[in-house]
């Protein structure tokens, strides 16, 4: 009888301790009433995230707005893409993709909106997907944009339907020719 009342003494304190800690540490439970200020307060967005797809070779436009939806301004913001290869599971050195990797904001206001582009150069065939981030002075928590796939197809720069006929047809017309010029110099030095 006296393990049953112990155990049954420790169940009730740890489910007390269990019911203190929620209270603390849940918003809705908290005494406390300070104004809620977002832990992102920047928020990302892809706007062209279903015209990225194309053919290796092609240019296309990433379009990306940033808003501030803290009510104070925010300054010294960096922004950049980030390019992951999901075929070979694989970051992308965006050197040979985007001469414009990071784009500097110095300031936003309260509820503005900024728009982001960068121009980029589908350099290889295969699978991708696409974010934004966003580095703020202060902050040790970068923010990012939600996640935009897209595919990129390969070029062909041959088309062996035409290449074909090219291909044999060109040293047979030139055998034709030189036989045609030979056989009239051979008719001329017999008659």
């Amino acid at each position: 009888m006296f393990k049953l009342t112990l155990c049954h003494h420790w169940v009730k304190t740890l489910i007390y301790i269990a019911v203190i800690i929620l209270i603390v540490n849940v918003p809705a439970f908290n005494a406390q009433s300070q104004p809620h200020t977002p832990s992102n307060p920047l928020v990302l967005e892809i706007l062209s995230s279903g015209k990225l797809s194309g053919t290796a070779g092609d240019y296309v436009t990433v379009n990306a707005q940033i808003k501030n939806t803290s009510p104070q301004p925010i300054t010294d913001i960096i922004t950049y893409l980030s390019l992951v290869d999901t075929q070979n599971k694989l970051p992308v050195d965006l050197e040979d993709w985007s001469a414009e990797k990071g784009l500097y904001i110095g300031t936003i206001e309260p509820d503005q909106i900024f728009p982001l582009n960068w121009k980029i150069h589908f350099v290889k065939e295969g699978t991708y997907s696409l974010i934004i981030v966003a580095i703020r002075a202060g902050s040790q928590t970068p923010q990012v944009s939600g996640l935009t796939s897209f595919q990129v197809n390969p070029k062909r720069n041959l088309n062996p339907g035409r290449v074909l006929p090219v291909a044999l047809g060109t040293p047979i017309v030139l055998i034709l020719i030189f036989s045609i010029v030979n056989y009239k110099r051979q008719t001329r030095i017999m008659s």
